[in-house]
């Protein structure tokens, strides 16, 4: 049996927006799977597309959120996680324009895939990058995008499944940790209470992709663990509305299902999981 994993951009919603409307515009990382005819998406935006909206909302930029660059981690799991946070790290500082760091990141970076043994798909991916950074946030931006999509392709490729798998989980961890960050608090920061809302189904998805590598101990703890964020999600305002499916100037617009708003206890409750799960993840 034949079975082929890969990343791709596509253009799907980022995130659903608070009227229950979903314009079909912005670009993610979509992970597929082909089986015997059959596809499976498994939709997991990238890091910066996210901060990239966060970063034009009502939210507050603190640089001091980010993982120190200078850390050692012992170990495939530690490793694996905090190379996807400092992935999601690098985006962050690219969506509000703080590039003083980005070599002190891209070394470790280089580091981390070097004891990972994955220096064969990053180290070139990632020296590309810098060459035609040139100092240039948008078009590092655009880079990253590209070099997320073309690594994580390569790792499914050289059998490095369970690697990514936990470099996604870590990512998501610290992307989720920077996005109650940069949040005021809820209700002060509405768009961003929507968008933490919408990580449900990136939590989903990202799980969905792992139950492949769930015979590796690892993976299976970060599954559970990210099940037990999802189990929080429980708690939000939810009312289900009529379907229904719009084209326009060839947009398609889907409204109606299940609506879910945040409330105060489910984000007090999350932020909590989650800043206690990112102080797990980058300890060394």
């Amino acid at each position: 049996m034949n079975k082929f994993v890969y990343i791709l951009l596509a253009s799907v919603p980022l995130w659903y927006a608070c009227s229950g409307e979903e314009p079909v515009e912005n670009k993610n990382i979509d992970v597929v799977e082909e089986e015997e005819g059959s596809t499976i998406v498994f939709n997991i935006p990238s890091p910066s597309e996210q901060f990239e909206l966060i970063s034009m909302l009502d939210g507050e930029k603190d640089i001091m959120l980010v993982s120190n660059p200078n850390k050692r981690f012992v170990g495939t799991k530690q490793r694996a996680l905090n190379f996807g946070v400092y992935i999601a790290d690098l985006a962050y500082m690219t969506s509000f324009d703080e590039t003083s760091k980005y070599m002190q990141y891209f070394n470790q970076l280089e580091k981390i895939g070097n004891e990972l043994g994955v220096t064969e798909v990053f180290t070139k991916e990632m020296g590309d990058m810098v060459k035609k950074w040139n100092n240039n946030p948008d078009s590092l931006f655009q880079l990253s995008n590209e070099t997320y999509s073309k690594s994580f392709q390569k790792l499914v490729d050289i059998d490095k499944g369970n690697e990514l798998s936990l470099m996604l989980a870590g990512g998501w961890i610290e992307t989720m940790y920077l996005i109650f960050g940069t949040s005021k608090g809820f209700g002060k920061s509405p768009e961003i209470d929507q968008i933490i809302a919408d990580q449900k189904l990136v939590a989903e998805n990202l799980i969905d992709f792992m139950i492949d590598y769930q015979d590796n101990a690892d993976v299976s703890e970060y599954m559970n663990k990210m099940g037990q964020v999802l189990d929080l999600y429980n708690g939000m305002d939810c009312k289900t509305e009529e379907t229904s499916i719009e084209e326009n100037d060839g947009k398609i617009s889907i409204s109606g299902g299940d609506i879910c708003e945040l409330n105060q206890a489910t984000f007090d409750k999350l932020k909590q999981e989650i800043t206690t799960l990112r102080t797990e993840v980058v300890k060394n």
